[in-house]
């Protein structure tokens, strides 16, 4: 056999004991940064986990607060308007105090736009008599009139058909509050996606809204009971505490993403939603005010497809075991977060706090709810997932680095075993002792250097490629630490809201080359009604708009030139003048047309306001002429008719006709004085007086009259502060609007004049329960010469109105036919 050679031994051993121990070594080093990283990305997973969930838990609890204290805050205002006066002006400046911002989405999926309007805090505010009937209410802003004001001791009279917070309310102690549930009609999916794919991209489809309704008694000075107090808190600003959270960002959203999983939501005590991106999800009445039920494991399957049915945690549990234990939690007045399974099977972790309130039916738990904050796990593993591949780039470039440095070892060695001789044996047995330290993680030992030979350049090699690898783990953890403070940098950043306003005063419609509306702007849905919706065809869009339809069309078949044009139209009962335009979109309208609308009513009626009051000076110079032109003339004949009617020898036929021509004089006289009171009025004399002694001076008068007639007159007057009037000239307008009512009542019947107070005005009101008038006579009312009555000269009511201009006044008339009339007077109680 032959031997081998001292330099192969040598080489073969050099090779044997360097190359291995670095290959080994550098793979366990890098099996050991590999596991090293998976850990470290597994465990920033985990704190992230924990620090998100920590940070909701107490998001949660700040918005659970608020909550209470907003609460808190509307039973305040509850006892606030139970002590105030119930005077309507007291009552509605109250309810236009209470105020609050929403914010939500306009527009289209393709062109969303982000609105946020000040609205009331609460839909209505109602006073009820100790029966049950309102006797004062203001529902959306607006005071509900007389004839329209219900008993609500009755359930199906009220909102939502099976309300009973008179009766809850009544039943309670001074100072006690009943606190309803929230009360509302269900919203189904169809209803608020109206066509879309999720909630996300639903715009334009009907919103939940629903009211919490906050009722005090009512007792009178000697601790009676009187009625009760009622204030219905709008959903809507409960919705604003969780639409808007956006769970891992210190931002909120207009929206939240339902199919994300990062939502908010509330619960109240008995497990039901009240706040949710799906508004299917919200507790609500059927139409009939029967509560629909809570989704459970018996529902059907096209009831949950179709969302016809609520959620309730408390029936959730075949959902996901946690759900009902969160309920229940929360009840306990506990708060904490859990891994939970959302409805759309995304997992997630669920933080959650309870509502702290006690007042009502809320003592039973202590409790008004819970504040929930879902999120998605996944999203929080980004520091984590980026540090996982920092790390999997450093162990690539480290293997590189390991293959260079054995490439450059292994030509070292055989270099070496040229010079190597005896003694070798030893410092490589200590170069192996150091490299299997070095395998084991001990990166800190190094290989002494005794001498200056390819050996001792090996071992200096050897402890360059150790501080190397040394350098590199330091420089990943170092990386690590600073993702793991980036981290915590990101989640303390903060982003301020931006307010958004929109005032256009035209409306502006686009319309596409087909006929369909492709946008529309706030004034266009003012004008249209709020529910229109994109892709409706311009004809079914202006129904009823007279010849508007017409018009578009024409411009669409290039059949009519682009521009601007009037539009007269009839809107619930009253004209409305527009001013509309057509203009084109692309290339000679190719792309659809763009129509713009301007309300011009004000304008047009004050235009027809001038040309009235033209022709009134011009029928007052006229008329003064012709009555002086023809008194000289009626007195001489009137004088010649007294004798001839005086003389003993005209037989009693003449004298008979000589009388009936007197008479008739006689009321040409009264109509001359007539003209020429019209054509030149006294000027009036304004003093400080009383109005309510010159109403009962006009009653006095009257009151003879409406006896022989068979009618009723009565009064009722409020009192009113002095201001300066003519009472000669506000007595006459009262006679003038009084004789008018009873000319109405030719068989008996009732007349009413009445008096009050309007902010800065005095009102007079005289009614009668007549036949009323004809709709079309209405504009006619105040015209000079205008009259239905046989013997009249048409000029009382137009004398009237000029009294009341003059006073700097208006006079209005309601009247419906069979239903009798209403003349109301306004006099501002100061005068420019």
């Amino acid at each position: 056999m032959r031997k081998h050679t001292l330099f192969k031994k040598i080489l073969l051993a050099m090779l044997t004991l360097s190359l291995i121990p670095l290959l080994c070594s550098s793979s366990i080093l890098f099996l050991n940064l590999s596991r090293t990283g998976e850990k470290l990305a597994e465990r920033i997973a985990d704190s992230t986990d924990l620090q998100a969930s920590e940070n909701l838990e107490m998001r949660a609890r700040q918005t659970a607060e608020y909550i209470t204290l907003f609460l808190k805050g509307c039973e305040a205002d509850l006892l606030l308007v139970a002590s105030l006066p119930r005077a309507p002006e007291i009552l509605t400046s109250f309810y236009k105090s209470r105020n609050g911002e929403i914010w939500y989405r306009q527009g289209s999926a393709a062109a969303p736009r982000e609105v946020k309007e000040w609205v009331p805090r609460y839909s209505s505010l109602e006073i009820i008599d100790k029966k049950g009937r309102q006797r004062f209410a203001i529902t959306d802003g607006r005071v509900v009139p007389g004839e329209r004001l219900v008993d609500v001791s009755i359930p199906a009279n009220t909102e939502f058909k099976n309300e009973q917070y008179f009766s809850r309310a009544a039943r309670l102690k001074k100072g006690e509050i009943y606190v309803s549930r929230v009360t509302g009609f269900h919203i189904t999916k169809d209803e608020q996606l109206a066509g879309a794919t999720d909630p996300e991209n639903a715009f334009g489809g009907k919103t939940f809204r629903g009211v919490i309704r906050f009722a005090t008694p009512l007792f009178g000075k000697d601790g009676k009971f009187e009625g009760v107090a009622v204030l219905s808190l709008d959903h809507r600003h409960l919705m604003e505490f969780s639409q808007h959270i956006l769970p891992g960002k210190e931002r909120s959203t207009v929206f939240p993403s339902y199919k994300s999983g990062n939502y908010a939501f509330i619960f109240d005590d008995e497990g039901w939603i009240i706040t949710h991106p799906k508004f299917w999800d919200i507790r609500g009445m059927d139409k009939t005010g029967k509560a629909v039920p809570p989704y459970t494991a018996s529902s059907s399957a096209d009831d949950v497809k179709q969302g016809r049915i609520p959620f309730n945690l408390d029936y959730a549990g075949f959902i996901h075991p946690q759900y009902p234990v969160v309920a229940q939690l929360a009840r306990e007045k506990k708060g904490g977060y859990a891994d939970i399974t959302n409805v759309g099977g995304a997992k997630k972790v669920m933080a959650f706090a309870p509502i702290l309130y006690s007042t009502g039916d809320y003592a039973k738990h202590g409790i008004f709810g819970a504040v929930t904050i879902g999120f998605q796990v996944d999203q929080f593993h980004e520091a984590a997932k980026t540090g996982g591949g920092i790390i999997s780039g450093q162990l690539r470039k480290h293997i590189r680095q390991s293959a260079l440095f054995l490439f450059i070892t292994a030509l070292t060695v055989v270099l070496c075993a040229w010079y190597l001789s005896r003694g070798i044996t030893r410092p490589l047995a200590l170069l192996t002792a150091e490299a299997r330290k070095l395998a084991h993680g001990e990166t800190g030992n190094r290989v002494p250097v005794g001498s200056s030979d390819e050996l001792g350049e090996l071992a200096d090699d050897f402890n360059k490629m150790a501080a190397e690898l040394e350098s590199r783990k330091e420089s990943l953890l170092t990386t690590l630490e600073e993702l793991q403070a980036s981290q915590r940098q990101i989640m303390k950043e903060r982003n301020f809201k931006e307010r958004i306003l929109e005032s256009i005063s035209s409306a502006i419609l686009t319309i596409s080359s087909d006929g369909l509306l492709t946008s529309i702007n706030s004034t266009g849905k003012k004008f249209l009604g709020d529910d229109v919706l994109s892709g409706v065809h311009f004809s079914a869009l202006f129904e009823g708009w007279g010849d508007m339809g017409e018009r578009i069309a024409r411009v669409i078949r290039k059949e009519k030139g682009y521009g601007r044009e009037p539009l007269i139209t009839e809107i619930n009962g009253n004209a409305r003048h527009f001013e509309v335009g057509f203009f084109p979109i692309g290339d000679d309208g190719d792309k659809g047309i763009t129509v713009t609308m301007r309300d011009e009513t004000e304008k047009e009626q004050m235009r027809e306001e001038m040309i009235r009051m033209d022709r009134l000076v011009s029928l007052g110079k006229l008329s003064a002429g012709i009555a002086h032109e023809i008194r000289n003339p009626l007195t001489g004949i009137s004088l010649l008719l007294d004798d001839l009617h005086d003389r003993p020898a005209v037989d009693s036929e003449s004298q008979a006709m000589m009388g009936k021509a007197l008479a008739e004089i006689e009321r040409v006289e009264r109509l001359i004085s007539s003209l020429l009171n019209y054509a030149s009025p006294p000027k009036a004399e304004f003093r400080e007086g009383d109005i309510n002694r010159v109403v009962q001076d006009t009653l006095l008068l009257f009151k003879k009259e409406c006896e022989k007639q068979g009618v009723e007159l009565v009064s009722s007057l409020q009192e009113i502060p002095s201001f300066p009037f003519d009472a000669g000239k506000i007595r006459q307008a009262l006679l003038n609007i009084s004789k008018n009512a009873l000319g109405a009542l030719p068989e008996g019947g009732k007349i009413e004049i009445s008096t009050a107070l309007a902010g800065d005005a005095a009102i007079i009101n005289v009614s009668d329960n007549g036949q009323g008038i004809e709709p079309e006579d209405i504009p006619l009312l105040f015209e000079p010469f205008f009259t239905r009555k046989t013997g009249g000269t048409g000029l009382g009511l137009s004398i009237t109105q000029r009294i009341i201009d003059e006073h700097h006044g208006r006079i209005t008339v309601t009247s419906s036919k069979g239903n009798g009339t209403v003349f109301s007077v306004s006099l501002p109680l100061k005068t420019e």
